[in-house]
C-alpha cells in the first residue's frame, strides 16, 4: 500500500502496536494523526518513547474511542484509518464482556 502523502488516522496509537504503525506510517510518507487515549497525567502512551522530533510534524489527537463525536472530529479529512483501540485487559474481559 502506498502511503505516501496519504492522511492516516491511527487510532491506538498509544500502544505498542499502535506506536510502531505510527512510526512506520511516517516513515512511508503518511501525514499522521495519531489517536491516544486521553489521560491526566499528559503522556502518549508508547508514542513517548519514538526518537525525538518524529512526531514534530504530525498530529497527536487525544480523546476516547467509545465517544462517537471525538471519532467523528479525528475521521475529518482522512483518507486511510487503522483501528487498533481496544482495551487491553484479558481477564477482565470475561468479566465484563459488554465492556469490550
Amino acid at each position: 500500500m502506498n502511503l505516501k502523502g496519504k492522511k492516516v488516522l491511527i487510532t491506538g496509537a498509544d500502544g505498542f502496536i499502535g506506536s510502531h504503525l505510527t512510526q512506520r506510517c511516517i516513515a512511508e510518507g503518511a501525514r499522521v494523526r495519531a489517536f491516544v487515549y486521553y489521560n491526566s497525567f499528559g503522556t502518549w502512551g508508547w508514542l513517548d518513547t519514538l526518537p525525538k522530533g518524529t512526531l514534530d510534524k504530525h498530529e497527536v489527537f487525544s480523546g476516547d474511542i467509545r465517544d462517537f463525536s471525538c471519532v467523528h472530529e479525528a475521521c475529518k479529512d482522512v483518507d486511510i484509518v487503522f483501528h487498533l483501540a481496544a482495551l487491553i485487559s484479558i481477564p477482565y474481559s470475561y468479566k465484563a464482556p459488554d465492556s469490550f
